[in-house]
């Protein structure tokens, strides 16, 4: 009988190839070495506190103060993800990734 992957651990393999693609995105020479793959802000926003919280759970760091613009945004949006459980931060990093690719796929 052969052995199914748990849910976690199958989310797991999906986390990590995800992780994998945006790790070796292709750089688009003709632009100066500029990403293909250019989120909004807020996408990267998200996908940030969706990878911080899949990878440490709940915002553990103290929060930052809000002169420091970029530290104090993603403090805030981890911390919105505060009681999500890994594996569901995980599945939502995923689809956020195959959204972002569908998006280049369409206009290339």
């Amino acid at each position: 009988m052969a052995a199914t992957a748990s849910p976690e651990y199958a989310s797991q393999l999906r986390f990590c190839r995800a992780l994998d693609i945006v790790r070796s995105f292709p750089l688009d020479s003709r632009d100066g070495g500029t990403q293909l793959l250019e989120p909004s802000a807020a996408d990267k926003l998200s996908l940030y506190a969706l990878y911080k919280q899949a990878t440490q759970g709940n915002c553990n760091t103290p929060r930052p103060s809000s002169r420091q613009v970029v530290e104090y945004a993603k403090w805030k949006a981890w911390d919105r993800m505060r009681g999500m459980s890994p594996v569901e931060a995980q599945r939502l990093y995923v689809n956020g990734i195959v959204e972002l690719l569908s998006q280049v796929s369409n206009i290339s």
